[in-house]
């Protein structure tokens, strides 16, 4: 049986106490006053898919902002109770109805889907509820009835007459000099006048009273007495009517009340979950992985409190660590080295994980537990003349009658109270029962004997809180592998002992040699620590290196593309002089045959997939239109050479170069044929382009079909203003690469269009 005080000495109702500040719902603060942690696996799935789903919402800045809600089952027992419900109960009701109808559109196919349904029913409820009364007042609207609109109207005009008819009596008696001042006033729901004492009996109406100091008489005037009791008539009417709208009204939230009672279920479930979602997010949660079996997986865990305390003062955050936990983990090491706070930290979380709250970890993977049982602390009660042992023995006893499979016990420094040895030989026994039932066990010792025990069992895993014997000050890291000591001796020399005083201490140990191990071992410890940490520096400077070769090699690629772009256009620029310098067109279709024959002579192939190619091979470059010679290969760029200059393409710019004599669709062939075949026609759209944009792009266009073999180009210009097509038309009647040009026909264009015939 899993006792309330092992979540209260885990701190849970700390944790909880935390959680309150978040809900707004009031049925979500009364579930936290008495929440049991839950150990359903299939449970803290489902908390887990709510948890998640507003963490998200919150990321986004899309979480939904509830109002403070009044609890919804105490309010329909009330009206319930009573036959019908007052007017500023049903506008909390409403304010429900409201919050859902918000929430309602964003939550189709979340965890939450099912408060959209329930608001559908209730529509017309809220439709009906938000025409009678004011949500915001808690005000019976006036046209909530036909009559209650013309009983209201009444009222109206009668105040205004009985107000008026007030107001001339007033300044009449004013100025006769009877009244202290120039004003009536109400006293339990009558209008009187402040009247002086020695006028009393000047002023005609009824005594109401003194004021306090009996300096001023209070008279209703009889004058309005009249329109006064019309006004009450009336009004007692009005509150009739009221009452009747706000019974039949009742009426029908009440045929509701179960759907009204799932509605305050599910939100305050969102509520709950968004009060999760935001307290994890002050500590810095995850969402871990829950498995049904396992070990226990934690990497860089702290404890949320001390983390939250920490916040709050400004101090440093806790020193995280990773926990293990597989079979059995014992935990040893110094006092106030962290040990209770390391179980106290495995055994929160453990709670927190089924119970749907962000992890304090960087990760997390949590088996099922069934249970979670602690034994922590003095058990003493000396009103039942117990020892603190026999207290301890009968937690003990309960743990081992309660665990089972996938249970987690916690031991700290258990044996305590009694011989060393005998308390250590009994706790020994107790962990291997606890094992062999398939209980989980972690435990905190400093005893020497008991650890010497859990060494020879195997599935039991060491561990120790970090010492520093140099400053004598605990790390609270936790190592694994390692048993440590509990550094008394140290911690008293730090206090004050003297060196002396120690050294007899010393003297008395049964065994000494287990200290000069110990201390070799932590000798051991420190040059391995130091080693670690060269090798975290060294790695450090590799990939501070390695920053620097990726930022030299893009800065190298920027200047080879911006120094392949200069003598691209250098080459077009010398290309014009040299079209500028033939004589005629007759010899530049003597240079394009004589072109033509170059490339009948030579015939280009691409590389194949598996880019084979040979150091020192000539293959063509399609982007600059020249040969260059194989150097090498760097990653997946070919080196290639063209004169002095150096270059690095890739295998899609680069074409093989075969004879006519090579052999072709031979087994042992490398590549395959990819003839250039010159186009019949190219196309040019210009549209957009201003005159000096345009020119420069025909200019490089008419050069490619020159290269290219191309003898016909359609330039697609417009209609527009007609500058950019004369423009071109002129600058192609003296062009040397043009025969002819015509305006293109209605089917390419029409004259939004030019078709140029090249020599």
């Amino acid at each position: 049986m899993i006792k309330v005080k092992d979540f209260s000495l885990l701190e849970w109702e700390d944790l909880l106490k935390k959680l309150l500040f978040f809900l707004r719902t009031e049925s979500a603060k009364l579930q936290l006053e008495n929440y049991s942690p839950n150990f359903s696996f299939h449970k803290a799935k489902e908390l887990y898919e709510e948890t998640k789903f507003v963490g998200e919402l919150l990321e986004r800045g899309r979480a939904p902002s509830l109002p403070t809600l009044s609890s919804l089952k105490t309010l329909l027992s009330k009206g319930e109770k009573r036959g019908f419900f007052l007017p500023m109960e049903i506008a909390h009701i409403g304010l429900w109805l409201h919050t859902s109808q918000n929430l309602g559109n964003d939550l189709e196919n979340t965890p939450f889907r099912e408060i959209r349904r329930i608001t559908e029913k209730l529509k017309l409820l809220f439709r009906e509820i938000s025409d009678i009364c004011d949500l915001n007042t808690g005000n019976i609207r006036d046209r909530a009835s036909y009559n209650l609109y013309f009983l209201r109207k009444q009222i109206y005009q009668i105040r205004e007459k009985l107000l008026t008819k007030l107001e001339k009596i007033k300044d009449y008696y004013y100025k006769l000099g009877y009244l202290q001042d120039n004003f009536f006033l109400q006293r339990e729901g009558r209008y009187v006048l402040p009247v002086r004492p020695e006028f009393k009996h000047k002023v005609r109406g009824l005594f109401q009273g003194y004021s306090n100091s009996g300096a001023t008489v209070f008279i209703e005037p009889f004058g309005i007495i009249s329109l006064r009791n019309e006004l009450e008539e009336i009004s007692w009417q009005e509150q009739r009517e009221i009452k009747r709208i706000l019974c039949s009204l009742s009426l029908k939230i009440l045929t509701q009340r179960e759907c009204l009672c799932r509605l305050e279920e599910y939100i305050a479930r969102l509520d709950m979950a968004l009060a999760k979602a935001q307290l994890g997010k002050l500590y810095r949660g995850i969402i871990p992985e829950l498995k049904e079996s396992g070990p226990l997986e934690l990497r860089e865990a702290y404890h949320p409190l001390l983390y939250l305390k920490a916040l709050e003062q400004g101090e440093n955050p806790p020193i995280p660590n990773n926990y293990y936990l597989k079979e059995g983990l014992v935990i040893t090491g110094p006092n106030l080295g962290g040990k209770t706070v390391s179980l106290k930290t495995l055994g929160l979380i453990i709670l927190m994980a089924l119970n749907g709250f962000l992890i304090p970890a960087t990760e997390a993977k949590i088996p099922y537990f069934k249970s979670v049982m602690v034994d922590l602390g003095d058990e003493q009660n000396l009103l039942k003349g117990e020892s603190s042992f026999s207290a301890h023995l009968k937690n003990l006893k309960r743990i081992l009658n309660s665990a089972e499979p996938t249970s987690l016990v916690l031991l700290d420094e258990p044996g305590r109270g009694t011989d060393p040895e005998e308390g250590a030989v009994l706790i020994f026994a107790l962990i291997e029962r606890l094992i062999k039932k398939g209980a989980r066990v972690l435990i905190t010792t400093h005893s020497h004997h008991l650890k010497a025990l859990l060494t020879q069992r195997s599935g039991f895993d060491l561990a120790t809180m970090g010492f520093d014997l140099h400053t004598h000050q605990p790390t609270y890291k936790l190592i694994y592998g390692y048993l440590g000591g509990s550094h008394a001796f140290e911690l008293a020399k730090k206090i004050g002992f003297d060196e002396e005083l120690l050294q007899r201490a010393k003297s008395f140990l049964s065994d000494n040699s287990y200290y000069d191990w110990q201390e070799k071992y932590l000798s051991e410890l420190d040059r391995v620590e130091e080693l670690r940490r060269d090798w975290e520096r060294r790695l450090k400077e590799l990939d501070s290196k390695r920053e620097e070769l990726e930022k030299l090699k893009i800065e190298l690629k920027n200047r080879f593309d911006q120094a392949l772009a200069t003598v691209f256009e250098k080459w077009q620029v010398e290309f014009k002089e040299f079209l500028k310098s033939l004589p005629s067109k007759g010899a530049i279709k003597r240079a394009q045959e004589k072109f033509q024959k170059f490339l009948k002579e030579r015939e280009i192939f691409t590389l194949e997939e598996d880019k084979s190619f040979h150091i020192g091979e000539t293959l063509w470059i399609t982007s600059l239109k020249r040969e260059g010679k194989i150097i090498g290969v760097k990653d997946n760029l070919i080196e290639i050479q063209i004169g002095k200059l150096k270059l690095e393409l890739p295998y899609y710019e680069l074409k093989k170069i075969v004879s006519k004599s090579s052999p072709k669709n031979t087994q042992s062939s490398v590549f395959k044929e990819n003839k250039v075949i010159a186009p019949t026609k190219e196309r040019l759209n210009l549209i957009g382009e201003d005159v000096e944009s345009g020119l420069l792009l025909l200019e490089r266009k008419l050069n490619e079909c020159f290269l290219k073999g191309v003898k016909t180009l359609l330039i697609i210009h417009g209609h527009g203003s007609g500058k950019l097509r004369s423009a071109i038309r002129e600058y192609l009647r003296g062009h040397p690469l043009i025969e002819n040009f015509e305006v293109a026909p209605p089917s390419e264009g029409g004259n939004g269009a030019t078709i140029v015939y090249l020599c």
